[in-house]
C-alpha cells in the first residue's frame, strides 16, 4: 500500500453530530454537518475537515511502523500528514533516493512542521545506513537540504532523528543469523577488550574474529564511521538552531560495544555545545517519530502534560531491557522529555504505566493482577492512562493482555504499545497518548467534525495496536513461521509466489480476530471526543467499516493492519 494514505482516513468516520456539543463546548459547527436530532451525518463520501495543521514527515523507511504509526498518531491529534512519493523512499532492500528526498522536502513550503528521519534522508533508510555504500561525502551533500529547509522556513519546527547503528548487521536470511550474532558479539568483545582492557575476554574476541570474512566487517566499520561523523554534525546544527529538536537513537544494543564510546562521545558534544535542551539520546529507533510528533502538537497547542511513573514488577532503575544499554529509568525520562511533556514522581496529568519484569522470588500473577487492578481504579477516577507493554521483545505480554481484556476498558485508554523492542513499546504509546492529550486539553476553534475524525483515527490505532502487538505476534505470526518454514521457505525473504501465499493465510487469520477483539472490547462503547473545562464529551463507536491486511515487505517480521472504526453521535 503507498504511504499516502489521507483517502483512508477520509472514509473512517460515519459522522453524526449533537447540537448540545457545540453549543457547551463553544466548538463551530457547520450546519451543514449538523444532522436532525436522532439523524445520520454524512456518510464516508463527504469531504472530510481539514486538519488543524499539517505535518511533512520523511520515514525511517516505508514499513508500517514508520509510515502508518507515525500518520495515526498525528491524526488522532488532528494533525495531518505527507510524505515523500513511493519511489523516492525505496522499500525494503531497494534504497530510498537521499538527494530526491531533499528536493521533496524543500518543496513543502506549506507544512506547519517537519519530522526528518536522516537515516533516510542521508543514506536512503535503515538497512541502507548499515552499510558503507554511501561515501560521507554523499551523504553531507543529502542533509545540506536541512540547512536550506531552515534558511526556506526560519520560523518553522524541524525535527530531526538519526539512530546510532547497532551492534549486529541487517540478517536479510536465514543463512545470515549466525553472521548477526558473530559481528554483534564481536562489537561487544572489541569494546570489551580493546577499550576496557579486560583481558580475560581476548581469546574469545580472537576466535570470533576468525569467522567473519574481511569484508563484511570492513564494510560495518565504514558505516559506523560515516554514521558517527553525520550524527555530530547534527549535533552542532542543532546547537546553531539549524535542527530545533534533535533524538539520536541508540538502534538494538547492549551496555557494552564500539556505539558506547560513540554515544559518549556525541554526549560529550552535546554538553560542550550547550545543546542539552536540543539534543536527546536514547534507546529506539522506530518510535521516535511518533514522539516527535507529540512534541510538535504539545508545543503547538502550549501545553506540557506532567507524567508520573507506575510499575508491574521492578522499579525501571533496577532494569536494563534486552537490546538497551540503560536503564528503563532514564530511556523513560528522555523519551517523556523528548515527546514534550514532564516527568514528576506522582500524580501526573497522564499515568504511564510501565510493564516490567517480576523481581526475583515474586508471584507474578499477583504482580499482574495487582497492576490490572491499578489500572482500572485510575481509569474510574477519570485519569488519563498510558499503558508500556515493556517485557516481551517483539511481542506483547500475553498475560496482561488478557487480564486486561478482563478488568480495563480497552478502547477508554490514552495509548498502549506492545510493539518490537522496549524502547519502542515506549515511544509509540507515549507518542500517540501524549499527542491524543494535547488536543483533548486544548481543542480550539476546530470543529465537531475535525474532533470526531481525530477521535475515529484514535479508537482505529488502539484497535490496532492490540491486535498487531498481541494477535498477530502472539498467534498469527507464530503460526505463519511454522507454516513458511514447514515448507523450507525463508521467513526473511520470500519470493513473490510464497509472499503471496502468505498474504493470504495472514489475511484470512488477521481480520477475524480484529473483528471480534472490536465486537467483544469496542463496539457500542463511548469514546471521548472533545473537552471544554470540566466537560467531557462522548462519541459511540458503532462499526468496524473495513480491516486492510498486506504484508508490505516480502518477508513475515511486520504485517499491515489498517482497520477503519466508525463513530456516531447520540442523540441530546
Amino acid at each position: 500500500m503507498s504511504v499516502h494514505r489521507s483517502t483512508a482516513l477520509a472514509r473512517m468516520l460515519a459522522l453524526s453530530t449533537v447540537s448540545v456539543l457545540a453549543a457547551g463546548a463553544g466548538l463551530a459547527t457547520p450546519a451543514a454537518a449538523s444532522p436532525e436530532p436522532g439523524g445520520s451525518a454524512p456518510g464516508p463520501s463527504a469531504p472530510a475537515p481539514e486538519h488543524g495543521s499539517e505535518l511533512a514527515i520523511v520515514p525511517l523507511d516505508d514499513r508500517p511502523a514508520n509510515t502508518y504509526f507515525p500518520e495515526m498518531t498525528a491524526a488522532a491529534a488532528d494533525v495531518g500528514t505527507t510524505f515523500p512519493p513511493d519511489e523516492a523512499i525505496g522499500t525494503f532492500t531497494t534504497p530510498g533516493d537521499g538527494a530526491a528526498v531533499g528536493d521533496w522536502l524543500l518543496e513543502q513550503d506549506d507544512a506547519d512542521g517537519y519530522v526528518v528521519s536522516v537515516s533516510m534522508l542521508a543514506y536512503g533508510g535503515l538497512i541502507a545506513s548499515r552499510t558503507g555504500t554511501l561515501s560521507e561525502e554523499q551523504a553531507r551533500e543529502n542533509v545540506a537540504a536541512l540547512r536550506e529547509l531552515r534558511a526556506q522556513n526560519p520560523g518553522t519546527p524541524i525535527y530531526v532523528y538519526d539512530t546510532i547503528q547497532r551492534l549486529a548487521v541487517t540478517s536479510l536470511g536465514e543463512d545470515a543469523v549466525d553472521l548477526y550474532d558473530l559481528i554483534r558479539r564481536w562489537a561487544i568483545l572489541v569494546d570489551r577488550v580493546e577499550n576496557l582492557g579486560q583481558e580475560e575476554y581476548r581469546a574469545e574476541l580472537e576466535q570470533v574474529r576468525s569467522q567473519i570474512p574481511d569484508d563484511v566487517l570492513e564494510d560495518y566499520l565504514a558505516a559506523r564511521a560515516r554514521n558517527h561523523e553525520i550524527n555530530r554534525l547534527l549535533v552542532r546544527w542543532a546547537a546553531e538552531g539549524v535542527i530545533d529538536h534533535l533524538v539520536l537513537a541508540q538502534d538494538d544494543a547492549a551496555p557494552y560495544g564500539l556505539h558506547r564510546a560513540e554515544r559518549e562521545q556525541l554526549a560529550d558534544l552535546v554538553e560542550q555545545l550547550g545543546a542539552g535542551d536540543r539534543v536527546q539520546i536514547f534507546p529506539g529507533a522506530d518510535e521516535v517519530d511518533a514522539t516527535l510528533i507529540s512534541r510538535f502538537v504539545l508545543e503547538q497547542r502550549d501545553v506540557r502534560p506532567t507524567v508520573s511513573v507506575e510499575y508491574s514488577g521492578v522499579d525501571g532503575a533496577d532494569w536494563t531491557a534486552p537490546l538497551e544499554d540503560t536503564t528503563f529509568d532514564v530511556n523513560i525520562s528522555r523519551h517523556v522529555r523528548a515527546a514534550g511533556a514532564v516527568p514528576v514522581d506522582e500524580g501526573g496529568d497522564i499515568r504511564l504505566m510501565v510493564n516490567t519484569p517480576s523481581a526475583d522470588g515474586s508471584d507474578r500473577g499477583a504482580d499482574l493482577d495487582a497492576f490490572v487492578d491499578r489500572m482500572a481504579s485510575l481509569q474510574a477516577a477519570g485519569e488519563d492512562v498510558v499503558v508500556v507493554d515493556a517485557v516481551e521483545v517483539n511481542r506483547a505480554d500475553a498475560a496482561l493482555v488478557e487480564r486486561m481484556e478482563s478488568e480495563v476498558s480497552l478502547s477508554g485508554l490514552l495509548a498502549y504499545s506492545g510493539w518490537n523492542t522496549a524502547g519502542n513499546s515506549l515511544g509509540i504509546a507515549t507518542g500517540h497518548g501524549f499527542a491524543r492529550w494535547g488536543l483533548l486539553q486544548r481543542p480550539g476553534d476546530r470543529s465537531v467534525p475535525a474532533l470526531a475524525e481525530a477521535a475515529g483515527a484514535h479508537v482505529s490505532y488502539l484497535l490496532h495496536r492490540y491486535v498487531l502487538d498481541d494477535r498477530w505476534k502472539n498467534v498469527v505470526q507464530p503460526d505463519a513461521y511454522e507454516f513458511a518454514r514447514d515448507r523450507g521457505w525463508n521467513v526473511f525473504g520470500l519470493t513473490p509466489e510464497q509472499t503471496a501465499t502468505m498474504q493470504d493465510r495472514v489475511r484470512d487469520a488477521l481480520v477475524p480476530l480484529t473483528e471480534a477483539f472490536y465486537t467483544e472490547h469496542f463496539a457500542g462503547r463511548t469514546v471521548t471526543v472533545g473537552r471544554r473545562g470540566e466537560h467531557t464529551f462522548t462519541g459511540v463507536i458503532d462499526g468496524l467499516d473495513a480491516v486492510d491486511v498486506a504484508l508490505p515487505w516480502p518477508r513475515l517480521f511486520e504485517t499491515e493492519l489498517e482497520p477503519e472504526v466508525a463513530l456516531s453521535w447520540p442523540a441530546p
